[in-house]
């Protein structure tokens, strides 16, 4: 398949997952889907990933020469200009730009506009974007940060199942769903718990939105306070009059009734994903 126009390529990589899709400015060529892609976690396997996820993409494009394509990689846990070099350096372009996926997130949601995100899915950072100027806050992975993320939720949710097993609250509700999960052994949260990863986590917060939503106690504590973090990390980023929030990512639109009136008031739905981004910011790159 032989183009004469410019071809691009977006990449989108998670805790959960990677995504790729190739296009002209004309339209989508092809996507793919792939293992997960955070770079602090495993580059090796990001890496893997991220190529396995283009290579689908490419499906039945034979004829086009992919090392020319103009590639932009947003990819979880890219921390340093040492990784996206690294990053780059092991992908078959010439152009190409490995960056953490805030940037890809914001501009996926908000487009050319300016505004605030708040994205909540396997991990979590707020970020702003004005102009050219980003601003972010959080992000940092979960052993020191990521309040409000799926995996924040899920391990703080074992935490306080625990604590219900030692006594120190009720055995109710969403500590008995978690505490059943693990056959009713707390030794076994211990064991999950010391080689879980973030995307491990992850998995249990569903218990603790639909717990939430039934009008358990313990779980709407837990929102509340994800949905504290949200607040303080939105004031944080000092929002102008009228400029709106996205809550994105799998667990962020579940917030947005914990919210208080005020900030509530200024969400809006995002105008596409991080994988967007990450082809208009590859667009871009011409």
């Amino acid at each position: 398949m032989a183009l004469s126009e410019a071809v691009f390529i977006g990449v989108d990589g998670g805790g959960t997952g990677c995504r790729a899709v190739i296009a002209t400015r004309s339209g989508i060529l092809g996507t793919g889907r792939s293992g997960p892609a955070n770079v602090s976690s495993d580059m090796a396997s990001a890496v893997e990933n991220v190529l396995s996820a283009i290579e689908q993409a490419s499906a039945g494009l034979d004829d086009l020469d992919i090392t020319k394509a103009y590639a932009h990689l947003g990819l979880a846990g890219v921390m340093t200009e040492a990784q996206a070099a690294s990053v780059a350096a092991q992908m078959p372009f010439t152009n190409v730009i490995a960056s953490d996926d805030r940037p890809t997130t914001l501009t996926g949601a908000l487009g050319d506009n300016d505004g605030i995100v708040a994205s909540i899915g396997t991990g979590s950072f707020l970020g702003s974007k004005r102009g050219d100027v980003y601003q972010f806050v959080g992000g940092w992975g979960l052993v020191l940060s990521d309040e409000a993320s799926a995996a924040w939720l899920g391990r703080t949710a074992l935490a306080e199942t625990l604590i219900a097993q030692d006594g120190l609250r009720p055995m109710a509700g969403l500590a008995t769903s978690i505490i059943a999960r693990f056959d009713g052994k707390a030794n076994a949260i211990i064991d999950f718990a010391t080689q879980a990863t973030p995307a491990d986590f992850g998995t249990l917060s569903p218990l603790v939105t639909q717990a939430a939503a039934a009008g358990d106690v313990l779980a709407i504590d837990l929102m509340g306070r994800g949905a504290d973090y949200i607040e303080r990390a939105f004031a944080a980023l000092k929002p102008r009059r009228n400029e709106i929030l996205c809550l994105t990512g799998g667990l962020g639109p579940d917030y947005r009734a914990y919210l208080s009136l005020f900030t509530s008031a200024r969400v809006r739905p995002a105008l596409g994903s991080a994988l967007d981004g990450a082809l208009m910011l590859a667009r871009r790159m011409v």
